[in-house]
């Protein structure tokens, strides 16, 4: 039910999109943990929509243009249950080393994702920290303040992404 909501979410987003002053080929997709999983399904599972659909949205493609994946989580896996394309949209990926020990998310994942779209040559980065744990994406105000180096991913993925085009 989530990837259908985040599908309609990108359809939606896409067809105000002029109406809301944004550009409609920038429209992606960033999650945290369990949000992590639902960018990285999107960003494997996503349609070009329905052109004879009667709701306008509908006819709109729920692919995004990229994917923020934060400390993906899929149930403590270590194994990447996402099968990509490659026309899969970009993925930035942000993971702490230190995430997976007392729980959390274990590296091993997001280091397959990134290899599964390496070899579909989908564009794919990865920031890895040595500290953050499973919290590593989390844009606290002290942590911004203080300059802790995970709440620079913002600026790592903007750097990299706007290299891609």
């Amino acid at each position: 039910m989530t990837l259908l909501d985040a599908k309609r979410a990108v359809r939606l987003v896409r067809q105000h999109a002029k109406q809301w002053g944004l550009d409609s080929h920038q429209i992606g997709i960033a999650g945290y943990s369990a949000g992590g999983n639902l960018a990285m399904n999107l960003a494997a599972n996503f349609d070009s929509g329905d052109p004879q659909a009667t709701d306008p949205v509908e006819r709109e493609s729920s692919r995004p243009d990229f994917a923020i994946g934060l400390a993906t989580w899929h149930w403590r896996q270590k194994t990447s249950p996402f099968t990509f394309r490659k026309d899969s949209p970009p993925v930035f990926l942000v993971h702490a080393t230190n995430d997976g020990i007392k729980g959390g998310a274990p590296i091993e994942m997001p280091k397959e994702i990134q290899a599964d779209l390496l070899k579909l040559g989908v564009p794919v980065k990865m920031a890895i920290f040595e500290e953050g744990a499973h919290g590593v994406g989390n844009l606290i105000p002290q942590r911004v303040k203080s300059g802790f180096p995970p709440a620079k991913w913002p600026e790592l993925f903007l750097s990299w992404y706007q290299s891609l085009n």
